[in-house]
């Protein structure tokens, strides 16, 4: 404004600009106050940390099994099979070593008995695949590669299979405890925990892991 402009100040809001006639008046336009203001507030800036409390229940799995490096010995010239069943029940006992057979390479010897509704099953050499409708099975093997007992029980699975790489999708719950080159593993209705390449604790049928192959 010009120095010879005259203004005249009409309280806190009104200016009068006597040489142009003109009246000024502040209207106390605090936007960016009432802005900053707002910013300024803790609950603006406020973070929540929220930690979910809600069980979460492992329906897959993708892992890598230093076992099943090892039976690649025993099923590498695996002929290969295929079948399908509505209802399926059965047991048996083993004792194989050293026979220059499919499954029988690698020492063991064991029990197992299964029985369940649907299932359907391939395989060919280092590769198979199982799906299965409801079942329970039970079972105890001794090898060089694995000492242990365990009885699942499941509503539904379905696993594959390529050597060492497999993946299953299921729901189910396991009982028992085994020991071997995979590791320490004790279950009860799947409650329980597993320490090795694979570390995880489970509680009735749900999983945490943390795995290092």
């Amino acid at each position: 404004m010009s120095g010879n402009r005259r203004l005249t100040k009409r309280g806190d809001e009104e200016e009068y600009d006597e040489e142009r006639g003109i009246l000024y008046r502040n209207n106390n336009l605090t936007i960016s106050s009432d802005i900053n203001k707002k910013l300024l507030k803790k609950e603006t800036w406020k973070v929540k940390k929220v930690i979910s409390k809600k069980p979460k229940v492992k329906l897959a799995s993708v892992h890598v099994n230093l076992g099943n490096v090892i039976d690649m010995i025993d099923t590498f010239d695996r002929p290969g099979d295929a079948y399908a069943k509505t209802t399926y029940a059965g047991a048996r006992k083993y004792a194989d070593a050293f026979e220059d057979q499919p499954g029988k390479r690698i020492p063991k010897a064991g029990v197992y008995a299964e029985a369940g509704v649907g299932r359907a099953r391939a395989e060919y050499s280092v590769f198979e695949a199982d799906a299965k409708g409801p079942n329970a099975s039970a079972g105890a093997e001794a090898s060089v590669v694995e000492v242990g007992a365990m009885a699942r029980a499941e509503l539904a699975s379905a696993s594959a299979n390529a050597g060492p790489v497999g993946v299953k999708v299921g729901l189910g719950v396991d009982t028992g405890a085994s020991i071997g080159v995979t590791g320490v593993e004790a279950k009860f209705l799947g409650t329980g925990f597993s320490i090795g390449p694979k570390t995880s604790v489970s509680v009735l049928g749900s999983e945490v892991s943390c795995a290092v192959m």
